[in-house]
């Protein structure tokens, strides 16, 4: 199975290209503002700025700001799916298929010009990777604080944090280390500081690898004391997942001895209580 490198998996996404109004959030999922109530501690906020898109091409595309309910608290969702709960309409490439965000509610539209630097009538198409100078930027937050973290994994391949934010901002000219950050603070009222937050993700683009490779596991956390590699499930086939692990991130090199599918659960416990995240893996 191909793998892409770290720095391209950074503006990774969804489906098949197809042009949908800016208006078009689907009303029957997930609502407009923060997530509050029963979904303050459960949901993740969405938040899409179109930033330079913008009534280009005369289509205007104000912030979208939404919370997207997870239907079964306490199991994990990818920042992919986090966007379909929201009722926010998701494009990918031909090319990746799953693999990498084209379009967000229909924008960039393919008709519409984006003026890229060396190429100002540039048109996305959605057949390949869209260019380094413009395309959708993947960020998330706790919701404990006000700061975005740019995403060194891409949407389908990392686990959301229940109560904190995911941000999509669309890039455009812009280098690393000058992405526009999405434009609503990420804070969670709901959410304490001191409390911890884990991730586990598998590096492989699509989940899957064939009997004989290896894959990554990398987490991340914040406010914990010990991290654990928890569990893999089926406990046999999976490759060795056990023990004490480094903080506040780290990876480590599975290597499956079996087909099937695996679960492997990591562990963060801290003042605030304790949390577990989840990532899957398919052996072929």
């Amino acid at each position: 199975m191909r793998r892409l490198p770290l720095v391209i998996a950074a503006v990774a996404g969804l489906i098949a290209a197809s042009a949908t109004p800016a208006s078009a959030v689907d009303p029957a999922k997930g609502y407009n503002g923060i997530c509050t109530g029963n979904d303050a501690l459960t949901g993740v906020t969405v938040v899409v700025d179109f930033q330079e898109l913008d009534g280009n091409g005369g289509t205007a595309a104000p912030t979208i700001t939404r919370c997207s309910p997870n239907a079964t608290p306490g199991t994990d969702r990818t920042g992919i799916k986090a966007l379909q709960d929201a009722g926010i309409a998701v494009a990918g490439v031909a090319q990746w298929g799953l693999g990498f965000v084209c379009r967000l509610e229909g924008r960039p539209a393919a008709t519409e010009a984006i003026p890229v630097s060396g190429n100002p009538t540039y048109k996305e198409a959605c057949v390949r990777t869209p260019p380094a100078g413009a395309y959708w930027s993947y960020w998330n937050a706790t919701g404990a604080t006000s700061t975005w973290t740019y995403s060194s994994y891409g949407a389908l391949n990392r686990n959301v944090v229940p109560g904190g934010f995911e941000g999509w901002s669309f890039s455009l000219n812009r280098s690393a280390s000058s992405n526009p950050v999405p434009r609503v603070t990420p804070l969670n009222p709901a959410v304490n500081a001191g409390n911890p937050t884990v991730s586990l993700s598998a590096d492989d683009l699509d989940h899957k690898i064939t009997l004989g490779q290896s894959t990554t596991l990398t987490w991340t956390s914040a406010n914990a004391t010990t991290l654990t590699a928890q569990s893999v499930a089926p406990a046999a086939g999976g490759g060795a997942w056990s023990g004490s692990l480094a903080g506040p991130g780290g990876s480590q090199t599975i290597t499956p001895t079996a087909a099937g599918t695996y679960t492997y659960t990591i562990k963060a416990a801290g003042t605030g209580g304790t949390v577990y995240a989840t990532a899957s893996l398919t052996v072929q």
